[in-house]
């Protein structure tokens, strides 16, 4: 059995009280095309201990947005991000879904689980900040001055993390994302 058929599956658990029911349906799928290990993490120390001990597993995550920007946080964290796949099933309400649904996940559990299974992988590119921390999902770039180029559109919507969709604000200098700020 090769590296791609087999998977570590980590279970969010928030995906798992939001919705059980599809949960199930994708550990069935994924578990029907490859031999599975799943991981119910109650914390942040279980999902690191379980990715440090993956070995060649794919990592496959079953959650919402959160779920997954852990992930991508954890793999950045370990410096395994660029050696390692990493795909979604997403499960959780449809506001909590708009990364993956910008990353051209498809939404149900189904289709999704079928597509870490049958699917190419694909590269993406990352954004990280002076901090050393990823950057996915809304990025907001503020005006310096009280000016504004006439050069530069007041609203101009754009991709994070290669596909995600995103609201940027361009201006001349500076940018801030959920918590990340670089001038």
């Amino acid at each position: 059995m090769s590296a791609r058929d087999q998977l570590l599956v980590v279970i969010d658990p928030v995906a798992r009280r939001t919705d059980g029911e599809s949960v199930r349906i994708a550990k069935d799928v994924l578990g029907a095309g490859a031999a599975v290990r799943v991981c119910l993490p109650d914390g942040p120390e279980d999902f690191t201990k379980a990715l440090a001990r993956r070995g060649t597993r794919r990592l496959v995550v079953i959650g919402d947005d959160r779920a997954l920007l852990r992930a991508v946080a954890a793999l950045h964290r370990e410096r395994d991000l660029a050696g390692c796949a990493l795909s979604v099933v997403p499960v959780g309400a449809a506001q909590s879904l708009t990364l993956t649904r910008g990353l051209g996940v498809p939404a149900g559990a189904v289709a999704a689980a079928r597509a870490v299974l049958e699917g190419a992988e694909r590269r993406l590119d990352l954004l990280v900040d002076d901090s050393d921390g990823v950057v996915l999902g809304d990025l907001r770039i503020p005006p310096v001055g009280a000016g504004r180029s006439s050069s530069v559109p007041e609203d101009v919507s754009s991709s994070v993390g290669a596909g995600a969709s995103a609201r940027v604000i361009a201006g001349r200098a500076g940018v801030a994302a959920e918590g990340h700020a670089w001038l």
